[in-house]
């Protein structure tokens, strides 16, 4: 061999034929034989069907570049996660915000990809730099060609025996793989997004006429146990502290989802993670409740990706103007349209609010002087200083417990009955405490899921209701799931309609949890493993100053 021109060919094959090999490896331990030899197969024909077109070395690898580089993170998805790229992931990306997909390029596991896509690339175009310019097949075509036609036709033959299997396995071809995740998932995510905030039909709601006021607040990647009111031993929540004993905290609150564009659609829809579908959307919690005669108000301070996957359509939605353009949306911003709204209100409503609360970046979600914990020093990665993202995600949490108090306050104003829900849409786990980091992996991690909730009411709705606020506070302690939420909050408002289902609402006696029902984890459903107690003294256990 001619090392000058053999070795940086072979060094060309390994990095050409380096993810679709990894895949190979992984789906050896996962699937069907016959799915792994449908992966060869694939990889072979599309390189021999390149080899065609080209015919010369240099111009079959430089013309791939851009697939392969695609095979290179679809393989690095595949072997970090267990799981190829598909129409989960397809589904987050199109339904999800800016600020969920700035989180996933800031975890650990971004840096590493792009880390790895660098490397590659730089290997990938010297060795295309150094590889000779002949032709591939410049002798001896007929022996080669014959050896193909040996190798394959039996690998062929034994993937194709199995129609399923071998669908999976050029599925699972990395250069396959990629264009059908770009041009297959990709727009079936969109259509179904779309779709979910077209099409509605009717709850069929009895009409009232309560001057009540309901307030729904929705929070975001909020870890319950980084919350003190659930015994953090940091002091993150000293408002909520201190109305202990008129709030009712829910103990055992666990997110459907760890993601905010699957969280929030079954909170708002009341469906389960085992029926949740985009294109299934036939309404929500505000269409419900205008059919009962409430007025409903959306305050976002996201952008509306999610609220367009559960199709809100309310009577009145807005976000602070300024946040068009700032860089650091705070949830403070929502006050003064809050505030605005109650002070002109004279009938019943149902007030959503969607907070931003302590999604990464933690730092941008407070203002300078709910700096607290730690040294403020910026930080622009999920995987940098484990320690600094403990202290500037407790200081985000401090200014949630804030926020949290000024909607309390304002609605205790109010002499008509008036209750405030606060559910988080999912946890969140960080480096220090956890083994992961970060939310939306594809596997049930306990503080991704664990979540804060309460209720609080006031004195006019206590004294109206007796029976709603005995049976809160006997499921106080029971598991509750973020679907739960819109059958209770229909419960608080008094709605009746052919669809209402006691089991699934806090607020009624007939309350039943599911704890077999399964989550979604990264948009896969998954079965939520046993947490030994040593896993569960890993987050509350740890003692922070």
């Amino acid at each position: 061999m001619n090392l000058r021109t053999g070795l940086p060919r072979i060094f060309m094959w390994a990095l050409y034929a380096a993810p679709t090999m990894a895949v190979v490896v992984w789906a050896s331990q996962t699937q069907p034989l016959r799915t792994v030899a449908a992966i060869v197969m694939t990889f072979f024909l599309q390189a021999l069907l390149a080899a065609a077109v080209t015919r010369t070395w240099r111009p079959f690898f430089l013309i791939q570049f851009p697939i392969c580089l695609l095979c290179v993170a679809f393989a690095a998805y595949t072997l970090v996660f267990s799981i190829p790229p598909g129409t989960a992931l397809a589904a987050i990306l199109v339904g999800t915000s800016w600020e969920e997909i700035r989180g996933l390029v800031d975890l650990p596991q971004g840096y590493q990809l792009a880390a790895l896509l660098v490397a590659w690339s730089v290997g990938y175009l010297t060795f295309i730099w150094l590889a000779p310019t002949g032709r591939i097949v410049a002798d001896r075509p007929k022996r080669w060609a014959h050896l193909v036609f040996v190798l394959l036709v039996p690998i062929t033959a034994f993937a194709a025996s199995n129609p399923a299997q071998l669908m999976d396995g050029i599925a699972l071809e990395p250069a396959v793989g990629s264009l059908k995740f770009f041009i297959s998932d990709i727009s079936q995510a969109r259509a179904a997004l779309r779709s979910s905030s077209t099409v509605k039909i009717a709850y069929g709601a009895q009409k009232l006429a309560r001057k009540e006021i309901h307030i729904l607040v929705i929070g975001e990647s909020a870890r319950r146990d980084s919350w003190s009111v659930y015994g953090y031993s940091r002091q993150t929540t000293p408002n909520l502290d201190a109305l202990k004993n008129e709030i009712i905290f829910l103990q055992n609150a666990v997110a459907d989802a760890n993601f905010t564009c699957f969280a929030v659609p079954m909170m708002l829809t009341g469906m389960t993670p085992e029926n949740f579908n985009p294109g299934a959307v036939r309404g929500n919690i505000f269409d419900l409740a205008r059919e009962a005669g409430y007025r409903t108000v959306f305050l976002e301070n996201q952008d509306l990706s999610a609220a367009q996957a559960a199709g809100v359509d309310p009577d009145l939605i807005e976000t602070p103007l300024d946040l068009l353009d700032r860089q650091e949306p705070r949830d403070g911003d929502l006050l003064p349209a809050f505030r605005r709204f109650l002070a002109h209100q004279d009938g019943g409503s149902l007030i959503g609010i969607h907070m931003l609360g302590t999604h990464w970046r933690y730092t941008n979600r407070y203002p300078a002087d709910f700096q607290h914990f730690g040294s403020g020093q910026k930080t622009s990665a999920l995987s940098s200083s484990p320690a600094g993202l403990v202290d500037s995600y407790d200081n985000a949490v401090l200014y949630t417990d804030w926020f949290l108090r000024q909607i309390i306050e304002r609605a205790r104003e109010l002499t008509v009955p008036v209750t405030v829900t606060y559910f988080a849409d999912h946890g969140e786990d960080l480096q220090l405490l956890d083994v992961h980091v970060g939310h939306g992996h594809p596997l049930y991690t306990q503080h991704a899921f664990e979540i804060p909730a309460f209720l609080w009411a006031n004195t006019a709705y206590r004294n109206t209701h007796p029976e709603i606020i005995a049976a809160l506070e006997k499921n106080a302690a029971k598991e509750i799931r973020s679907h739960n939420v819109f059958y209770t909050v229909a419960d608080l408002m008094g709605i009746e309609w052919p669809g209402a289902m006691g089991e699934r609402s806090f607020a009624s006696d007939k309350y039943s949890p599911e704890p077999a029902m399964k989550h979604i984890a990264g948009g896969v459903p998954v079965s939520r493993p046993q947490i030994s107690s040593e896993s569960m003294a890993l987050g509350a256990g740890t003692k922070l100053h």
